[in-house]
């Protein structure tokens, strides 16, 4: 049954999730450290956000789609996952990007 449901539409976006929240933590981790503002306690709440806030929830709402063939959980589940991929998305490419720092170019931030 766990094998059905992995190798399912469902399964696999639960899958995708679940490494998307893992590069997220990984890139942001690497930005922290690069920026030197990493704190231990940002783990934390990486996870108390992230995989207990965002994903479990939707996992959940997942997984019984998967097990009620219910089609509005179903849709349900797909734009919540769609919406947490580009909430994902934009979060590791801000990780990633080089922030500007060069005095003619950079944005005020006061």
């Amino acid at each position: 049954m766990l094998t059905d449901f992995l190798n399912a539409p469902a399964g696999l976006a639960l899958q995708a999730a679940l490494v998307a929240a893992f590069l997220d933590f990984a890139f942001g981790t690497f930005a922290a450290l690069r920026d030197g503002v990493f704190a231990l306690d940002s783990v934390a709440a990486f996870l108390r956000k992230h995989v207990l806030g965002r994903v479990l929830p939707v996992g959940l709402l997942a997984v019984m789609s998967y097990l009620t063939g219910n089609v509005a959980m179903s849709v349900a589940a797909a734009a919540a996952l769609t919406a947490y991929a580009a909430e994902t998305m934009a979060s590791i490419y801000a990780s990633i990007r080089v922030p500007d720092t060069g005095p003619n170019t950079a944005i005020p931030t006061d």
